[in-house]
């Protein structure tokens, strides 16, 4: 994203000259912030997602092609019978796992921890602990899934592309745990997601040396930083995204297991999130941490951090933000702060409604690329289909027949917009849903690479990630594409 540059220019001789420069900078700016107020941000956001001083151990510049190569995990070390394409990939009696010899790379594991791990196998199947809302049990195990998928449409070629995919992650998982390349910690946030959306846990069959590995990479690096998840100093532009999609991630991994190593790290991450709200409006943008935290161009303070510098919160960075407090809600730490704040975030999302009931950017608007965001936030939380949600699908559906098709290879492709109008219209259910679900399931399915992974799309030039073939191109097209096609059974209706 670009943002308004300001150029001065004097001198007797260029009076001319500074006076043109000065009203194309004026119409200039004009056009940006325009553009500001009405394109749809890729998540990326515009700037790195790793800063410069992060301390973690990258990549080779060059990495072999892993798609080809049999990932061995170190450990913990599981012996796993060979699996049929839909299949649970859960063991029947798991006990977490923790090496005799813990790698240097590994967070510290004492006894209290081992014990929280060896309560929460104890206690129930699957390595997943009891009491997980009825919103998330449908993810847990092969039967309660399937029958998820029964009731909502899914196909069992989509729960083979679910596999598939998960399978490339494994493959293509870097050496110290993470995934991706310069974006790492949101794309190890995002692979968390899908393998958690699979009801996977670290003692998973198959999966769960790879999850493990990506914990102990996110409970250390995320210690060192001192709860900022996106892995570095001090909150870069786009680090805001990083952190809320690592600390959702890690939300959902507690909610699930219990682990007790997670929770002093997620008060840690929840509590940037929370001082990074907006005072006004409720909502956030790149900037988290309270009046005190350096933000982007070496100044301190919420409103320096602003779009445009006075401008309302960006609903693209508030997503994210809810999305990671719901599912801090749904730990039942009770950590104080969480329910008032997405109580306010609510009021944001009214704010940019706009009068067709799709949602803007940093004002009232229509942008079909954030409507879904909008309608799912708002449902995620409130969980009524009130007259917001229900404008908000009629303008989502609308424009998506008349000007937005679902088509992998259309230059309107979208899937940072798929990613939401997937999830929303599941929750409002009925027509929308089925219309929907009829124009999603099978374009995904279909467009898969045969390794498991999703090709570039042909959209337009702010997605960025979507459009890259290589780097963390296909770390963000694939976890997405996973992500929608799990939607059947990851988060259910109350309704249902």
């Amino acid at each position: 994203m670009e943002r308004i540059q300001e150029r001065l220019a004097a001198s007797r001789f260029l009076t001319f000259s500074a006076l043109l420069h000065a009203v194309l900078i004026f119409l200039g700016g004009g056009v940006v912030l325009y553009k500001a107020a009405t394109d749809v941000p890729d998540f990326e956001a515009g700037g790195d997602l790793v800063s410069s001083d992060v301390q973690v151990q990258a990549p080779p510049e060059q990495p072999p092609d892993l798609t080809q190569q049999q990932f061995q995990p170190q450990t913990p070390q599981l012996n796993a019978p060979q699996l049929s394409a839909i299949s649970t990939t859960n063991v029947s009696t798991p006990t977490f796992q923790v090496a005799a010899a813990v790698p240097a790379m590994s967070a510290p594991v004492d006894d209290s921890m081992k014990k929280a791990l060896a309560s929460a196998a104890q206690n129930v199947g699957h390595g997943l602990a009891s009491g997980i809302p009825g919103t998330m049990a449908s993810r847990v195990g092969g039967t309660a899934r399937q029958k998820a998928m029964d009731m909502n449409g899914g196909k069992k070629e989509s729960e083979e592309a679910v596999l598939r995919g998960l399978r490339w992650l494994v493959k293509n998982q870097n050496p110290d745990g993470s995934f991706g390349k310069s974006f790492r910690p949101a794309m190890t946030g995002f692979s968390l997601l899908a393998f958690l959306g699979h009801g996977e846990s670290p003692v998973s069959t198959e999966f769960g040396p790879t999850i493990q590995k990506t914990l102990d990479w996110i409970l250390t690096n995320g210690a060192k930083h001192k709860g900022r998840l996106s892995m570095e100093e001090n909150f870069s532009q786009s680090g805001v995204y990083s952190h809320a999609i690592v600390s959702y991630a890690l939300g959902e991994y507690y909610t699930m297991t219990k682990d007790e190593r997670v929770e002093p790290l997620l008060r840690q991450a929840v509590d940037y999130i929370l001082k990074g709200q907006a005072p006004d409006d409720g909502g956030w943008t790149y900037f988290h941490g309270g009046k005190d935290e350096p933000v982007p161009g070496g100044v301190t303070g919420y409103n320096n951090a602003r779009v445009g510098g006075n401008m309302g919160s960006d609903t693209s960075v508030t997503g994210w933000q809810i999305q990671a407090l719901k599912a801090a809600h749904l730990t039942g730490l009770n950590i104080d702060g969480v329910d008032a704040a997405l109580d306010k975030a609510m009021l944001d999302l009214k704010r940019v409604q706009g009068p067709k009931g799709g949602y803007g950017y940093i004002s009232k608007g229509d942008s079909y690329g954030l409507t879904g965001a909008g309608v799912l936030c708002t449902y995620f939380w409130k969980q009524e289909k009130d007259d917001s949600i229900r404008a908000g699908i009629k303008y989502l559906m609308e424009e998506t027949e008349k000007d937005y098709p679902v088509k992998y290879k259309s230059d309107k492709a979208n899937l940072y917009a798929w990613y939401y109008n997937t999830q929303a219209c599941l929750m409002v259910g009925g027509a929308a849903w089925n219309a929907w679900n009829h124009m999603f399931q099978d374009e995904l399915i279909k467009n898969q690479s045969p390794d498991g992974s999703w090709p570039p799309l042909a959209g337009l030039p702010p997605h960025t990630l979507q459009l890259q073939p290589a780097g963390d191109g296909p770390y963000y097209r694939t976890n997405l594409c996973i992500l929608m096609l799990e939607v059947f059974y990851r988060y259910m209706p109350t309704t249902k």
